[in-house]
């Protein structure tokens, strides 16, 4: 998009009265290991008094019993949504006994596999589909690679913030919104892994029995020495055989179409290793590209709640998008909840710009462009020379970051008119000179560190600060935390259905 395209789309959204009538919905999905004051990874279970994972709103797992989710709901300021993750961080803190979080994206050092426990969710039905999905995972793609970190943003507008745009706001329309955003997002997806980017190295123990393309540090650990975010790169949280299903974000019925595509195509390899194991019992939902929905990796993604056991893809289908997932931001090892208030500000100018902007649609060039672009910036994004490709033509990141960060406080500027201080947050974020991918590498250097040795001490300091919550008020988190227990009784009372019925009937659903 040019400078001059830019700010036309800028003024007409002004003269609309776009950002004064806006109101930003925004939530955090926030992943972490929990690790032994030896820097191991736990073997209890998830503790009970921070609820039930299944039917917890505040604190849940992900692949792995250790691997704990932090979930907020949506707020409308940055600052509050801040405040709640806080909260909820020292929350946790309080009930975890000895063990503390591994503040890092990437994990931990492993001895094996077996050191990594699925999640369980207990005899629901609905539980049991959850750890079936992990069994498939780990199957396919091993237990090391689901344990890597990171922070999902959740980011929406208000219904009649759209009114001042269109006479007729419907969803059609908000869907065609959310899907220009998107292909914006993946555009311009650099400048977030150059500035948030925070996992240039990891224990060599991570890419166990894996093929890379990864330089040896010290005795024990694999990096790049310009990378951002191996997090993000092919040996990070990726599927390469996704690849194949070319989604672009044009149209949502391509979308939806693409995703059950992935479902319904068997793979080779994951046909081989069977829907069932050798007693009988389910092992993957499907032996297709993804077992569900939410196997799809990618940086952002369209997203519509809906009660458990709904199929995200009908769900779409039938309401349209009602926010925006945005996937792929690493925690800050510097920060207790790997995320402050001036980067949540960030993230909404970001998101704020991917919306008002043009945005053509996506051939399938400029799909093989976008991830090129991913693959230089996770590899390489710190290095002086660092050149990337626009419409075909290789262009210096210098020059792309310079346009952009004007852009971006043309943004910042109207964005102040619909909350003040994002002008300041974004003018603190571009004065930090030092990434923190940059940072880590230094301070492991300087002070002569393993990635392991490096991450257990950065991560009991923080857990130290953490640690300390004399006056702080638990009382909303306990509350739910004992209804999620009450809630998962209720269920279990429920008589459920043969688990091979149920996953047939899940299946059938799409």
């Amino acid at each position: 998009m040019t400078a001059d395209a830019f700010k036309r789309s800028l003024k007409h959204h002004q003269d609309r009265g776009f950002f004064k009538n806006l109101k930003i919905l925004r939530g955090i999905e926030r992943e972490s290991l929990r690790v032994t004051q030896e820097g191991k990874i736990s073997q209890s279970n998830h503790p009970k008094s921070l609820g039930s994972p299944l039917t917890s709103e505040d604190i849940t797992t992900d692949f792995a019993e250790a691997l704990v989710e932090l979930v907020t709901p949506t707020f409308e300021s940055a600052e509050e949504l801040f405040e709640h993750l806080s909260l909820l961080h020292k929350f946790l803190y309080s009930e975890m006994e000895e063990e503390i979080l591994w503040n890092f994206s990437m994990p931990c050092a492993f001895q094996n596999e077996k050191e990594i426990k699925i999640a369980e969710y207990g005899d629901t039905n609905s539980g049991m589909l959850k750890h079936i999905y992990r069994k498939g995972l780990r199957l396919r793609y091993g237990s090391i690679m689901q344990c890597v970190s990171g922070i999902h943003f959740n980011f929406s507008l208000s219904v009649d913030s759209w009114d001042t745009l269109t006479n007729v706001a419907d969803q059609s329309f908000v869907n065609q919104k959310y899907l220009g955003a998107i292909r914006n997002i993946k555009r311009n997806f650099w400048f977030l892994l150059e500035r948030l980017g925070a996992s240039p190295i990891a224990h060599e123990s991570y890419l166990l029995n894996r093929e890379h393309s990864l330089t040896k540090h010290g005795s024990n650990d694999l990096f790049l020495p310009c990378a951002t975010s191996l997090r993000m790169s092919d040996v990070g949280y990726q599927s390469s055989m996704q690849n194949a299903l070319k989604i672009n974000y044009n149209n949502l019925d391509e979308f939806i179409d693409a995703i059950i595509k992935g479902i319904n195509t068997p793979v080779k390899n994951f046909e081989e290793i069977g829907l069932l194991d050798e007693l009988g019992v389910p092992q993957q939902i499907s032996t297709g590209i993804l077992q569900i929905e939410n196997e799809l990796y990618d940086t952002v993604r369209p997203k519509r709640s809906g009660p458990s056991g709904s199929r995200p893809a009908t769900l779409l289908k039938n309401e349209g998008i009602e926010y925006l997932e945005l996937r792929g931001i690493d925690i800050n090892p510097f920060i207790p909840e790997g995320i402050d208030e001036n980067k949540i500000k960030l993230l909404d100018i970001f998101i704020m710009h991917s919306l008002i902007s043009e945005s053509p649609q996506v051939s399938d060039e400029e799909i093989e462009e976008i991830r090129a672009n991913q693959k230089t910036m996770v590899e390489n994004g710190r290095s002086e020379n660092v050149n990337l490709e626009q419409n075909g033509i290789s262009t210096p990141l210098k020059e792309l970051k310079k346009i952009f960060y004007d852009q971006l406080e043309q943004v910042a500027t109207a964005m102040d008119e619909y909350c003040p201080g994002y002008s300041n947050a974004l003018s603190a974020e571009m004065s930090e000179n030092l990434l923190p991918s940059e940072k880590i590498m230094n301070e492991m250097n300087a002070q002569n560190l393993s990635f392991q040795e490096y991450g257990l001490a950065q991560s009991k300091k923080i857990a130290a600060k953490q640690q300390s919550h004399a006056g702080d008020d638990f009382s909303k988190f306990t509350l739910n935390a004992k209804k999620s227990l009450k809630d998962f009784k209720n269920l279990k009372k429920n008589a459920g259905m043969d688990i091979n019925k149920y996953v047939e009937l899940y299946n059938s659903k799409i």
